[in-house]
């Protein structure tokens, strides 16, 4: 019988955790790549307000935002969250934000609730944005959940689309 090292037993709960990994994520990936993909669109309200002072060092700003959201149409909940916001202070041409916020109500007549993560990035060559459901975060009727939120601003309006899948819709 051969008696594992510490770093053996390392390797092999490593192993393991990535077998386990890969069995957790690989079905719930599985089971929502065949449910059909649906659109929610609708129109949402947001308010920001700062959640600190910003913060200057080395000519970098960071700042941090309470968001509180009310969603109209394929969604119609309430959404709240935190956003963390950089870049040099006062630029509106370079900048990242990152955001998480849960979402509560109901998608196309399902009850439950979800997490959005949030990523953008503008600079001089234009902007980047990705929003999307947090994996394995719904709950109630939207749990298995997964899918992209898209987000246009026409004359001030917030528009969304939010392409998702969800188990037996």
């Amino acid at each position: 019988m051969r008696v594992l090292t510490a770093r053996g037993y390392s390797v092999l709960i490593a192993l393991l955790l990535v077998v386990m990994m890969v069995g957790i994520f690989g079905a719930g990936a599985a089971g929502a790549q065949e449910a059909p993909v649906r659109h929610a669109t609708g129109t949402f309200e947001v308010t920001m307000a700062p959640g600190d002072e910003e913060q200057v060092e080395a000519g970098l700003g960071l700042s941090r935002y309470v968001l509180s959201k009310t969603f109209q149409g394929g969604i119609t909940a309430v959404g709240a969250g935190q956003m963390l916001a950089g870049g040099p202070p006062g630029s509106e041409t370079v900048g990242t934000y990152i955001a998480l916020e849960r979402v509560v109500g109901t998608l196309d007549g399902r009850s439950g609730a979800f997490l959005l993560a949030h990523r953008g990035d503008i600079n001089s060559e234009g902007y980047s944005l990705s929003i999307t459901v947090v994996p394995g975060s719904g709950t109630g009727e939207l749990t298995g959940l997964s899918g992209d939120f898209a987000l246009t601003i026409t004359d001030g309006i917030h528009h969304y689309d939010l392409a998702y899948r969800l188990p037996d819709s």
